[in-house]
């Protein structure tokens, strides 16, 4: 996964960024093998006005969506945190859905016992057949 770091207002060190590195690769659980290298995630973490609040956003292109996580956090790793978490939720939930399409609405195999056939008539036509043997 190709990841694009941005700092705004402020300098991130190298451990917050192999951090965030590590947290975002984690995300590529969710990705088929032949995707993990195509894919790319731009995170931007900025600093708010007053140093005690910084903004992870991460913006992730996969399969047809665009998935964008935007969190606050106290300290860049708590706000990248809580912005990955984000970015799992949805794409598990993506995950969720293709599977239940895939599925559709087949039965599953402890549902599908058949229903017992129904008892024949009390009809005289019926008197010669015994457990499924003709009587001569």
């Amino acid at each position: 996964m190709n990841i694009i770091t941005t700092a705004r207002h402020f300098s991130l060190d190298a451990e917050d960024r192999e951090f965030a590195h590590q947290r975002l690769e984690r995300v590529g659980r969710f990705l088929r093998d032949g995707e993990r290298n195509r894919v790319e995630a731009h995170l931007t973490i900025t600093a708010e006005k007053n140093e005690n609040r910084h903004v992870a956003e991460i913006l992730l292109r996969v399969r047809r969506h665009e998935l964008v996580s935007r969190e606050e956090g106290s300290d860049p790793r708590d706000a990248v945190e809580l912005a990955v978490d984000g970015l799992e939720r949805q794409m598990r939930r993506i995950a969720d859905r293709t599977a239940e399409r895939r599925k559709g609405d087949r039965q599953r195999t402890a549902d599908a016992v058949p229903a017992p056939a129904p008892a024949p008539a009390d009809d005289d036509e019926y008197d010669w057949l015994v457990d499924g043997v003709v009587e001569d």
